[in-house]
């Protein structure tokens, strides 16, 4: 008995290491990262020279994403289900420990000698079912494996479209930032005019009303950047001086072309890792009631050795039997149980795989439909309000057209620059998700940095 449990357990090991490197191995296939992970924490130096290696440089939303999954401690707080499910792994391939029971008999009459007893006994139920436990702790640990690797790509996915819109927010400022110095300088112009009589109050009203309203966008633009940074900060998990970094200017610009999307359905349901994780649960379940149904009528059975010592004198040794009788309990309400949460598992891993292919149908038309609205602003829109402004400028020269109408030129310009650099930046963030949500399946991962 000592050598088959011996056996058993000799090549159990509770390192979750190989299985963070096969989360590691998904996630670097989809994205081109990895999961950098130390169960003693020796890597520290390591991280820290890495991550101030990435902040040296302006950061762009890949480098972004390397750094989150260095320093954010929820996601190396979600790399420890692993070691969880591997511990669970473990335990389920171990057999009971051997129970050792003995009793001693004094005599009551006189001249009678002491008598005792003294057994060792194994439980057989546990090695008979060893089998459906060790490949429902199995199904369970690849299920954490797969979740984990999925967790990893969201906060990709979330902290890519977090750096674009930080992007977003401090190009606006900057543009902001110029109209602001621009419409001040108007105004300045247009109080020594008013002195010299070549414009009326309601021209010069016109012109700081327009400056003091650029500069309290100016302002507002200046929080909305100090909030992004913030939660990309969150996101990176950075604090201190780690968070004196710079990102790069500007948005990328609109690519020629898109991912290539054809069967993008089919293409999700096979590379999404949470439908990949739903179908281990599923497993995992079925295993437990494979084990549940085996048990169900022998819920104990053990077997063992026993020596005993008669008064009168005589040795006795032989095999025990235990045997627990399901009179009162035959495991109905934890089958029935097991049935339920198989049935509930398969629905729920059913339901997200229609909710992928919709999903995946919503993202590519969100993606094709931000394209089409980055061209019309950057091809029409935008240079359409440039010419207006400098026309508008030529008759208010002339003397052929209002300030107000001026004014107004001038300000569906700025409005036109703004809404071109947040359809820019919703596509980027349209297209990070669609990534995301075929699985990161799309494009062809570039190499990141660890």
């Amino acid at each position: 008995m000592v050598a088959l449990t011996a056996a058993l357990v000799g090549c159990a090991t509770t390192s979750p290491e190989a299985a963070i490197r096969d989360a590691s191995g998904e996630v670097e296939r989809r994205s081109g990262h990895r999961i950098q992970w130390s169960e003693d924490g020796e890597d520290a130096d390591k991280v820290d020279r890495l991550v101030g290696a990435l902040l040296k440089e302006r950061l762009t939303a890949d480098t972004a994403a390397s750094v989150a999954l260095l320093r954010n401690k929820e996601l190396q707080a979600s790399y420890e289900d692993i070691g969880i499910a591997q511990a669970d792994l473990v335990q389920a391939g171990l057999l009971k420990n051997p129970s050792v029971s003995g009793a001693l008999r004094f005599p009551l009459d006189p001249g009678a000698v002491v008598g005792g007893e003294l057994s060792l006994a194994q439980s057989l139920l546990e090695l008979l079912t060893i089998g459906p436990r060790k490949d429902s702790a199995r199904a369970s640990l690849e299920a954490s494996v797969v979740r984990v690797a999925h967790q990893v790509l969201v906060h990709v996915a979330e902290t890519k479209s977090a750096f674009y819109t930080l992007q977003a927010a401090e190009q606006t400022y900057a543009m902001r930032a110029v109209v602001a110095e621009a419409a001040q300088t108007a105004a300045d112009l247009a109080k020594k005019q008013n002195e010299a009589g070549t414009i009326n109050d309601l021209g010069l009203a016109n012109e700081e009303a327009l400056a003091a309203q650029v500069g309290l966008e100016l302002t507002r633009s200046r929080a909305d950047v100090a909030s992004a940074r913030e939660r990309l900060n969150r996101l990176m998990g950075l604090w201190g001086r780690e968070t004196d970094w710079r990102s790069a200017e500007k948005l990328p610009e609109l690519p020629p072309e898109d991912p290539a999307a054809t069967r993008l359905e089919s293409l999700a349901v096979g590379q999404r890792l949470d439908l990949r994780a739903a179908s281990k649960d599923v497993e995992a379940i079925d295993w437990g009631l494979t084990y549940a149904k085996t048990s169900r009528w022998i819920p104990g059975l053990g077997a063992g050795i026993a020596f005993e010592k008669a008064p009168e004198g005589y040795r006795l040794l032989g095999p025990s039997v235990t045997v627990e009788v399901p009179l009162f309990d035959q495991g109905r309400a934890g089958v029935a149980r097991l049935e339920a949460q198989l049935r509930q598992a398969k629905a729920r891993e059913s339901k997200l795989a229609v909710d992928i292919r919709s999903e995946v149908r919503e993202g590519r038309v969100r993606m094709e439909t931000q394209r089409r609205v980055v061209q019309t602003y950057r091809d029409t829109l935008v240079p359409l309000r440039e010419r207006i402004v400098a026309l508008s400028q030529q008759q208010y020269d002339a003397m052929l057209l209002g300030v107000f109408q001026l004014l107004l030129a001038r300000r569906e310009e700025i409005n036109a620059y703004r809404d071109y650099i947040e359809a820019l930046r919703d596509y980027w963030i349209a297209r990070a998700e669609l990534d995301l949500r075929a699985g990161g399946a799309l494009t062809s991962p570039r190499k990141a940095t660890p």
